[in-house]
């Protein structure tokens, strides 16, 4: 895939508008009816045939292995087709191996409007397969940059303010579910929600590492981490809480507010570890952003957990801020 003039992305020869339009024509009309379907299932009910899935084309390919974009038959009960988003286990590791199970049970036990479903697990053959739901307009990170491209081959449109904290507060409430239920994202980035033309917002979790979004995953200690959104405990202590998750929203936040643009776009890795490590560094103040808007992202930024907000207050604040785009 590649990014071309401010977020036009191509993928295995497919546009951006190519996947939302065959995502527009799969899912037509059945929007409404498959947000009121938030149910707990269980792994007897997840069960999918693999043969009932079509490729669609490749978004590339994270720690597990590929993502695709697929369509899937008969996988909602309001309609024949839907895109999806499939997940492949194609690694032998036995950690990641674990990890993909834990976070095939995460997404099965959450139910939430912000967070992301899923849908169907393939486990009968390898490579297994974990089907989540997909929104029309793919990840966050990709909308956000489109939004200021110049590009006259693009369709971009400005993002006013009232929509930048809407999509913050979305972010905010499916965060607060999976920290309600003890889980811990430990990636939480604009390239892992997912966003839809009504501006639905939910929390998912793409991770493509590998080729898209190399540049924002950096190798530190036989790892792939997303140094850049992480604080110090995380990056030397491998101590992830909902505390290194709310730190992640704060540069989320920013991601936001700075239309997609790389956090410490003018530092190198080692610039950032040394950062992290100093305890001096710091996002500066997105051009435009309210400043009751900046305050709450360095509150989630605090070196001491103790003093990070928790994503019930980040709900709170966030809907405290006015109406209109005056924040």
């Amino acid at each position: 895939m590649e990014c071309l003039n401010g977020g036009a992305v191509q993928q295995n020869g497919h546009t951006t508008a190519e996947i939302q339009e065959e995502v527009a024509l799969t899912n037509m009309g059945t929007m409404a009816t498959t947000e009121k379907r938030h149910s707990h299932v269980n792994n007897d009910k997840l069960h999918f045939p693999r043969a009932n899935l079509q490729t669609i084309t490749t978004l590339g390919k994270g720690e597990f292995g590929e993502v695709l974009l697929s369509k899937a038959k008969g996988i909602e009960e309001t309609q024949e087709e839907t895109v999806v988003l499939v997940k492949s286990l194609q690694t032998r590791d036995e950690q990641l191996q674990l990890d993909f199970r834990r976070e095939a049970e995460m997404f099965a036990k959450l139910s939430h409007p912000n967070v992301v479903r899923l849908l169907g697990l393939c486990r009968e053959a390898e490579p297994h397969y974990m089907i989540l739901e997909y929104y029309d307009l793919g990840d966050l990170k990709q909308f956000l940059r489109i939004s200021k491209s110049k590009d006259d081959k693009v369709k971009s449109q400005p993002i006013s303010t009232k929509t930048k904290v809407s999509i913050c507060a979305q972010v905010a409430h499916g965060m607060e579910h999976l920290s309600n239920h003890r889980f811990v994202h430990k990636d939480l980035s604009a390239r892992n929600c997912l966003i839809n033309s009504q501006r639905r917002v939910k929390v998912s979790s793409l991770s493509l590492s590998k080729d898209v979004y190399n540049s924002e995953y950096y190798h530190y200690r036989q790892a792939w981490i997303p140094l850049r959104w992480l604080p110090a405990e995380s990056v030397f202590e491998d101590d992830f809480s909902t505390k290194s998750d709310v730190w992640a929203f704060g540069v989320l936040m920013w991601e936001v507010f700075s239309h997609g643009e790389m956090p410490y776009t003018k530092l190198s890795d080692d610039e950032v570890l040394e950062g992290l490590q100093t305890g001096k560094l710091k996002l500066p103040v997105p051009e435009g952003c309210p400043s009751r808007i900046y305050k709450l992202m360095v509150r989630c930024w605090a070196l001491s957990l103790k003093e990070r907000p928790s994503f019930t207050d980040i709900v709170q604040a966030l809907g405290e801020l006015p109406s209109d785009s005056k924040v």
